[in-house]
């Protein structure tokens, strides 16, 4: 049995010893894919909830990685996660081509940082959907559904940014504001390895004077991809709205919005990028239009976003693509922060990104 099984094995062992003689007692708990922080399962419930629920997700945290047990990780980022749910309970869904919220937190132990939450039954996210079932070559049927659906994150994204601006918010704002370590790792990881580059450095210290601006910052997802926006694992159709979870809010933070934006459109382009899927643009074109109107300030800022995450994520990631693949995304990256930095806006009006800048 490999490490990860073992500890996947030992620690779903605690968790169910935890959850005897409780209300959320499991007859049994099965590990999940696609986390890395933490230890995740679908546990099935020895006796449904009163609303007939059967099945919960749980995620139990450790000081450090779960991928990677050699690095260290706050267990703050739980309490952060379980304030965010509690906060975001008043959020209403968006529904516009699909239902989009965020799950129920049922339970939390903060002595044992296992946290119990609604499951999406029969899910998988965003990314791993997309991989599956559109890369069977060029559709164009699926064009306005791949709109939609890329309408309604937008939309959910851009209501809770709005919603969560609100004087009402100030509480949540302080949960969020104590998250510092993880708003200083995700920095990190995103901008300090750009390169000695002279706009690249200029860059990075723009994001880095971002996060000591508690004026110009607020309440961000602070992970907004496609692999924490999870759905049922189904084909879309017109007549159903498709149900949407998003997921892991222990990365929440203070940050500038463009963030979660640029995040999100640099995953769903790595798709066309690197597996010549057409519905990645489609749902980016779809995911602007969803989140409406941005000045051009903005919308640079997004872009300055995208380029990064995709020289630091587009060749990081294993299995993406071939070496040549890697480094054609690498240097699409450097070009959109150069052309971001420099607000070439003709230059992107001509080029895959141009609904960024939409007048409407």
């Amino acid at each position: 049995m490999a490490l990860a099984d073992n500890a996947n094995t030992q620690v779903s062992r605690h968790v169910q010893a935890e959850l005897d003689g409780t209300r959320y007692a499991c007859s049994s708990l099965e590990a999940l894919t696609g986390g890395t922080a933490n230890f995740i399962f679908k546990g099935l419930l020895t006796q449904p909830l009163d609303d007939g629920t059967r099945e919960i997700a749980i995620k139990h945290g450790k000081g450090y990685v779960a991928s990677q047990p050699g690095f260290p990780l706050t267990t703050d980022r739980c309490r952060v996660e379980k304030g965010c749910l509690e906060a975001l309970s008043r959020l209403p869904p968006a529904a516009h081509g699909c239902l989009v919220r965020t799950p129920k937190l049922y339970s939390f132990n903060p002595d044992t940082n296992t946290q119990l939450q609604e499951c999406l039954g029969g899910s998988v996210d965003v990314k791993t959907y997309a991989l599956k079932h559109f890369s069977d070559g060029r559709d164009e049927s699926r064009k306005p559904l791949c709109r939609e659906f890329g309408q309604g994150l937008g939309a959910w994204l851009r209501s809770f940014h709005s919603w969560a601006r609100l004087p009402e918010q100030a509480g949540f704002k302080e949960v969020v504001k104590s998250n510092k370590t993880l708003q200083r790792l995700k920095h990190m990881v995103n901008y300090s390895y750009l390169g000695a580059r002279a706009t690249f450095e200029q860059v990075e210290k723009m994001a880095a004077d971002e996060l000591d601006d508690f004026e110009l910052v607020q309440i961000i997802h602070g992970d907004f991809w496609t692999g924490n926006a999870i759905l049922p694992d189904q084909p879309w159709t017109k007549d159903s709205p498709t149900s949407v979870f998003i997921i892991d809010w222990e990365m929440c933070q203070l940050g500038v919005r463009p963030l979660d934006l640029g995040q999100m459109i640099a995953e769903l382009y790595e798709l066309f990028l690197f597996k010549g899927i057409d519905e990645g643009r489609w749902l980016i074109e779809g995911f602007a239009s969803g989140y409406g109107y941005v000045d051009d300030d903005f919308a640079f800022r997004t872009a300055i976003h995208v380029g990064t995450h995709l020289v630091c994520w587009g060749s990081r990631v294993p299995g993406w693509g071939s070496e040549s693949q890697v480094q054609d995304v690498v240097r699409r990256g450097m070009e959109l922060i150069q052309r971001a930095w420099a607000k070439d806006r003709a230059w992107f009006e001509a080029g895959d990104l141009a609904c960024l800048f939409c007048e409407s």
